[in-house]
């Protein structure tokens, strides 16, 4: 279903079909519901607010959009959850500029038990770039291009000018050596990501030992656990890294937080406001 700042219109794989509405001049935010309920929605909210302002775009206040999405989902009645994409655009022979759709997600389950394979991109992150990196966009091309080169993988790990890890193309990167947990902060120019943020909260509550600075990309090739965070499917370990760097997927720490995952965030107020 898709929502084109007036009403839901029942149609199925929207999401894949129009270039100029999703690689225009727009922001967007990808959220998903657990038990039909949409997760984090305050948190992404924000930072969509923070990516429209710095284009000079406008969007719905957050109750509106709260009562759109909530009449969205009621009337896909899936018995699954949901995948939502919230966009704003301004330049677009459609003359709108507020969309959302809405789709089943598609559990993976079958990855959290055996584990990603992902590589290192040759590219790496612009220096000073025009468009900041908490700003979600197609404009700059840069994610886009790097999803369709090396779309063999289920991520690609991009370096930042100094040789550092940053962060996939879709999803944040965690490491795990001698216990201790370590990602990348967000100065090393890395997406502020919303699921990032919640397994922080998570790790802290468990009190786990936990480091964010500058990785090498040495450290992250000898981690004894690598795993992703992203909206769709939470935290997802790695088991490869190309050609043959293996971890351990999932291994002792990874699975701790996957296993408390669901009951962590449904038990939180904070995340379901």
């Amino acid at each position: 279903m898709f929502y084109d700042s007036e009403k839901w219109i029942e149609k199925e794989n929207y999401m894949n079909e129009d270039f100029e509405l999703f690689n225009g001049y727009s922001t967007y935010e990808t959220l998903r519901t657990y038990n039909k309920n949409t997760f984090a929605l305050k948190f992404h909210f924000e930072r969509l607010k923070k990516s429209a302002m710095f284009l000079g775009l406008e969007i719905p206040e957050y109750d509106k959009l709260k009562n759109i999405l909530n009449d969205g989902i009621k009337k896909i009645n899936c018995k699954s959850d949901v995948r939502i994409k919230v966009l704003v655009n301004k330049y677009t022979s459609r003359k709108k500029s507020f969309y959302a759709f809405i789709e089943p997600i598609i559990e993976i389950d079958d990855l959290r038990e055996s584990g990603v394979v992902l590589t290192i991109s040759r590219e790496r992150k612009p220096k000073n770039p025009v468009i900041p990196y908490y700003v979600k966009t197609n404009l700059n091309g840069y994610s886009l291009y790097l999803r369709q080169k090396y779309n063999a993988y289920y991520d690609s790990i991009v370096l930042n000018e100094f040789g550092y890890v940053t962060e996939g193309t879709k999803s944040n990167i965690f490491i795990v050596t001698a216990g201790v947990i370590t990602t990348p902060p967000i100065s090393s120019g890395i997406l502020p990501g919303v699921t990032r943020k919640i397994v922080l909260d998570l790790i802290e509550s468990f009190n786990m030992d936990f480091e964010e600075r500058n990785i090498e990309v040495w450290e992250l090739l000898s981690a004894d656990e690598v795993f992703l965070t992203h909206t769709s499917v939470g935290i997802i370990p790695v088991r490869r890294i190309v050609p043959n760097f293996t971890f351990n997927a999932p291994g002792i720490t990874t699975e701790t937080l996957i296993n408390y995952w669901n009951d962590f965030i449904i038990s939180n107020n904070n995340y379901w406001e």
